[in-house]
């Protein structure tokens, strides 16, 4: 199994290094000023030419602009210690295995959980395993 990931980026951080508002950058790149805010909020997957475009102005590799990151990282840092150990508690899991799940690799997740474990961490969530997790293509 493998964690399901979406991308992210650091171009908030990179645009305030340079000391650069949303518009000034919009600018630069040839695009409105909510594109940025859309980027810099996660809710928008840029064009190659604006990538490209992008590591040009900040000066830093596409990798180091972009990254991927498992969703389950953003649901879990968004719950409550409370919450956590609830769901913890239902799931029949330790807390620090619960909360180990946004800080593991997928050969980790492998090691560690098994499809049962995750299907039930899943729906205390309240997500479906399949939004959090792939199962690897059998060979």
């Amino acid at each position: 199994m493998k964690f399901k990931k979406s991308i992210k980026s650091r171009v908030k951080d990179f645009r305030e290094e340079l000391g650069l508002t949303q518009q000034q950058l919009a600018d630069e790149v040839g695009v409105s000023r909510q594109t940025i805010y859309y980027l810099e909020k996660g809710d928008y997957n840029p064009s190659l030419t604006l990538s490209f475009k992008l590591t040009e102005i900040f000066q830093k590799s596409l990798e180091n602009i972009f990254y991927q990151e498992p969703i389950i990282k953003d649901i879990l840092e968004g719950k409550s210690l409370a919450e956590l150990k609830e769901i913890a508690e239902v799931a029949n899991i330790g807390f620090e295995k619960l909360a180990s799940l946004s800080e593991i690799d997928d050969e980790q997740l492998n090691s560690s959980y098994d499809e049962k474990l995750l299907v039930k961490i899943a729906k205390e969530l309240r997500k479906e395993f399949e939004d959090l997790f792939e199962k690897e293509a059998e060979d």
